[in-house]
């Protein structure tokens, strides 16, 4: 049967059915139309800054009379919108619009009056530092946020809740209020235990803070609660999201695996904190891993290393993208993960290709490549590279920790550093 249409028209209709299907073999990712759709959204609720959608950094930039206003950025929401079946994602959307507009909502000018909305938050340490090192790659000033250390890894800070969103608190509303750091964690502490908030328990071994109110990891920081909880040893607690709580004793070997076990589940969560336990002291959290002994040193050691990768992936990538913003140039080494064939164990390395500008990553191992020919010329332990290159070495004071190092090392310094068996090819 020959077709009603013309020929020009059914040319036509082929050009168009073929437009479409190389737009969605080859258009827009769904992280760009996510962005798109919440742009619109935020637009349409009555946002009057500039919005410039940084593509590469997957972030919104706001702009208030050209000057930069605020970033937003995109991958943990993109994350958990993608995770939510299709019936939840218009009211999530709802939600983060909200929250990137709360910025119009003041903070009380009295301290009185923002006091019973001041609480905690536990982060990563990373969290804060990889924004920082953003804004000087860009050559602008650190943000200044008051935050005390809870461990080596994690920080708390108090914040002023709203229902869209949390609001840091800066220096100057601090000065403002006449008040420490100290003086508003201790309010944000006396509001956080005065909130409703249930324990469960796994065979009395680990307990578990899971109330998804958004601050179950701010309830690390309830010492005297922690100490009632009837466990083995010393409290041991780790804080994989920003809604989990996982404590154990340290004597407590089932309890412990347990625990491992548990925040095994939680490493592909969107909004994840770390993979890191700490201990309680006297009085405060410590960064802590089982002793070499124990029987679950190594799979805490591996969480610990899992964790760090995802960490110094995030500090990659930020750096990547403040060189393409600034127009700047360097090797950025990222950080690896290696299984000893031999005894199973799990190293970190970094890569150094024959160049004379790096950023290295603190790993375990730094492998110096021939870019020629790909082959190792050296390879030594972190502790023998920064012994041989000694002040080459320059501490970017960031974390996860990275190092500057201009010039690579000559010849005589290469044989010193010497070759680890296991990194020849």
């Amino acid at each position: 049967m020959r077709s009603s249409f013309p020929s020009h028209r059914r040319r036509h209709l082929k050009a168009a059915c073929a437009m479409d299907l190389l737009r969605y073999l080859f258009g827009s990712s769904k992280r760009d139309q996510f962005a798109e759709r919440l742009m619109h959204c935020v637009k349409q609720a009555g946002e009057n800054r500039e919005i410039r959608y940084e593509k590469q950094a997957y972030q919104f930039s706001f702009y208030d009379q050209g000057e930069l206003a605020g970033v937003a950025n995109l991958g943990n929401i993109f994350r958990e919108y993608d995770r939510l079946p299709e019936a939840e994602q218009d009211a999530y959307l709802g939600q983060i619009t909200r929250a990137i507009l709360s910025h119009h909502k003041s903070i009380p000018e009295e301290f009185e009056d923002a006091r019973p909305d001041i609480l905690p938050i536990v982060r990563s340490r990373a969290y804060l530092e990889i924004g920082n090192l953003e804004r000087r790659l860009r050559s602008e000033h650190p943000v200044e946020v008051n935050s005390v250390m809870v461990g080596d890894h994690l920080l708390a800070m108090p914040i002023f809740d709203l229902p869209e969103a949390m609001r840091t608190i800066d220096a100057a509303r601090m000065e403002q209020w006449e008040r420490s750091i100290y003086e508003l964690m201790e309010v944000a502490l006396e509001n956080l235990d005065e909130m409703a908030a249930t324990v469960t328990t796994i065979d009395d071994r680990i307990f578990l803070f899971r109330n998804r109110d958004h601050y179950d990891a701010s309830r690390l920081l309830l010492i005297d609660r922690i100490r009632q909880l009837e466990l083995r040893g010393r409290p041991v607690a780790m804080v994989p999201t920003r809604d989990c709580l996982i404590v154990a004793g340290d004597e407590d070997e089932v309890g412990l695996k347990l625990m491992r076990e548990l925040v095994e589940q939680f490493i592909h969560d969107p909004r994840p904190v770390s993979l890191t336990p700490c201990r309680l002291t006297a009085d405060s959290w410590e960064t802590w891993l089982p002793p070499a002994e124990h029987p679950q040193h190594n799979a805490f050691f591996e969480l610990h290393l899992q964790g760090q990768a995802a960490e110094y992936r995030e500090q990659h990538e930020a750096i990547e993208v403040g060189f393409a913003q600034t127009g700047r140039e360097g090797f950025v080494a990222n950080y690896y993960l290696h299984r000893d064939l031999k005894t199973r164990q799990l190293h970190s390395y970094c890569v150094w290709p024959e160049c004379p500008y790096a950023l290295l990553p603190k790993s375990d191992v730094v492998v110096f490549m021939d870019s020629s020919h790909m082959k190792p010329l050296a390879s030594g332990t972190w502790e023998v590279v920064q012994a041989v290159l000694g002040s080459q070495m320059e501490d970017l004071k960031t974390y996860p920790p990275r190092y500057r190092v201009l010039g690579f090392p000559s010849e005589e310094a290469l044989r010193q550093i010497g070759s680890i068996p296991r990194f020849r090819l």
